[in-house]
């Protein structure tokens, strides 16, 4: 959580994903760390193993027959309010989000329009949210392994060429035409540019997943790790963690053959905010990162990766 809400999410990009605008040019299919997790981890947990897709709350098209899905939805909404208040000085003032619309039926059955300017502040909506304890605020992770001693083995393991988890046969970060796909451990040496590392406090270094293309109508979840000194123990505790990717299944075919084929040419986007991260494993200096895609799924294998990159969000 200290991850998702804090230290991966200090732009709202990273928190809320990326724009998605009208018209075809306006496309976007790239998660924030609030929908991965613990937005899609949830709904995937509470899906039944009794029936053939999770469902109810296991997949899209059946959800919201889950009474769980309410207080699920709410308490989302509780951690959007948990992220404004820990991210005061970022502006919503995108005017086409501002703007959009929905419409629905009210309490007395007339039709409605409401933008979301006008359901931003829910002390005009009159509710607010009890105060609780953020068990997770102060725990912001540490290093599994000393930096110092972490830099000084991938150093040897760099020079001796026994980075084992790195392909001999294609260090670049790019992994075009053919993509790579994610059915084992993929560790890659990914350079950070050099013009942009002496960078202000405004920006926000990013890592970026980029060409993700889930193969299957399928769930699929792999973690990124930045660092790895010990792959055996990679977990989401330590401080190496830096985010999680995780695709929610339709469960029932609602498109239409052609527009199936349109969304299969449309990869997502994995980015996380990794600043703070470095800093904390100092490599905050380094010419480049080692970046570890773990799979925890299976159906990791009917994924494939297109590349890696940094880039820098203001």
């Amino acid at each position: 959580m200290y991850n998702h809400v804090v230290s991966g999410a200090k732009k709202m990009e990273l928190f809320m994903g990326c724009p998605l605008k009208a018209g075809e040019a306006g496309f976007c299919d790239g998660k924030g760390t609030i929908e991965s997790a613990p937005h899609n981890t949830v709904q995937k947990w509470i899906g039944s193993e009794t029936f053939p897709k999770k469902e109810d709350m296991g997949v899209f098209y059946s959800a919201a027959r889950d009474p769980n899905f309410y207080a699920h939805h709410t308490n989302i909404d509780r951690l959007w309010e948990v992220w404004r208040g820990l991210h005061e000085s970022v502006n919503m003032i995108d005017p086409d989000w501002l703007d959009t619309a929905f419409y629905f039926h009210n309490d007395t059955s007339q039709l409605v329009r409401i933008r979301i300017r006008d359901v931003l502040d829910i002390m005009k909506l009159r509710y607010a949210y009890e105060e609780v304890e953020l068990a997770w605020l102060d725990r912001r992770p540490k290093p599994s392994i000393p930096p110092k001693v972490a830099h000084h083995i991938l150093n040897m393991r760099e020079r001796e060429n026994e980075l084992h988890l790195a392909s001999d046969r294609n260090l670049s970060t790019n992994f075009s035409p053919n993509a790579r796909t994610l059915d084992k451990r993929i560790t890659m040496k990914v350079h950070r540019p050099w013009e942009r590392r002496a960078r202000g406090k405004e920006e926000e270094e990013v890592l970026i997943v980029y060409g993700i293309d889930v193969k299957e109508d399928v769930h699929v979840k792999f973690d990124v790790y930045v660092n790895v000194v010990d792959e055996s123990i990679m977990s989401p505790f330590y401080r190496e963690f830096a985010g999680t990717f995780v695709h929610m299944t339709r469960g029932v075919d609602m498109v239409s053959k052609d527009d199936d084929i349109v969304r299969r040419k449309r990869k997502a986007t994995l980015k996380l905010g990794i600043s703070e991260l470095l800093e904390d494993l100092e490599a905050d200096r380094d010419e480049f990162i080692w970046v570890t895609l773990l799979p925890r799924t299976r159906s990791c294998i009917n994924t494939t990766i297109d590349g890696m990159l940094i880039d820098y969000i203001q």
